[in-house]
């Protein structure tokens, strides 16, 4: 089993998994909750290292570098990314088109609170409609999530990571 497979499969139980975080959050009515937050990134570093920690053990005989702890926890997070992205434009389409709208309306509201003229809420509320558009927030999902994942591989990997002794010896006796 190569790396990007076992990313794909642990990807796709990260982004399952916050899909279903999400939905349970969105029926409540909390779209944008600090627990959630929490709670995804959680469920990101837990199945990350879980997925890890799988691939190193069993397919890479217990022993795995940085890089390929990086790369291993990065793709994940990526993979998931997409699968929460594709869960978001289909929420934002289909289940609730009115989320946008409230976001675009906190974003009014928000501009007038700074008493902001007139022109300038105009103006900043006309990029706020262009970028969030279903499309729009599915790519800025993927971009986000994958830079969070990201971050959190940066640091997973390095108490993931596992160098192999019979290797290190090998290079130290050939020296």
């Amino acid at each position: 089993m190569t790396i990007s497979k076992n990313a794909m499969n642990f990807g796709a139980i990260l982004g399952l998994s916050l899909c279903a975080v999400s939905a349970v959050f969105m029926g409540l009515g909390y779209e944008s909750s600090n627990i959630q937050q929490w709670i995804g990134y959680i469920l990101t570093i837990a199945i990350t290292t879980w997925g890890t920690i799988s691939f190193r053990d069993k397919h890479n005989d217990g022993f795995m570098s940085y890089g390929k702890a990086f790369t291993s926890c990065f793709l994940i997070a990526f993979f998931s990314s997409i699968i929460l992205a594709f869960f978001l434009y289909i929420y934002l389409t289909f289940i609730d088109q009115s989320m946008i709208d409230k976001i675009i309306e906190k974003s009014e509201e928000s501009m007038m609170n700074q008493n902001l003229p007139d022109d300038q809420i105009e103006d900043g509320l006309k990029y706020v409609k262009m970028f969030t558009t279903p499309i729009v927030m599915a790519f800025f999902s993927i971009l986000v999530n994958s830079f969070m994942g990201a971050i959190f591989a940066l640091i997973t990997a390095a108490f993931l990571k596992k160098d192999n002794p019979n290797f290190n010896s090998f290079i130290n006796n050939n020296q």
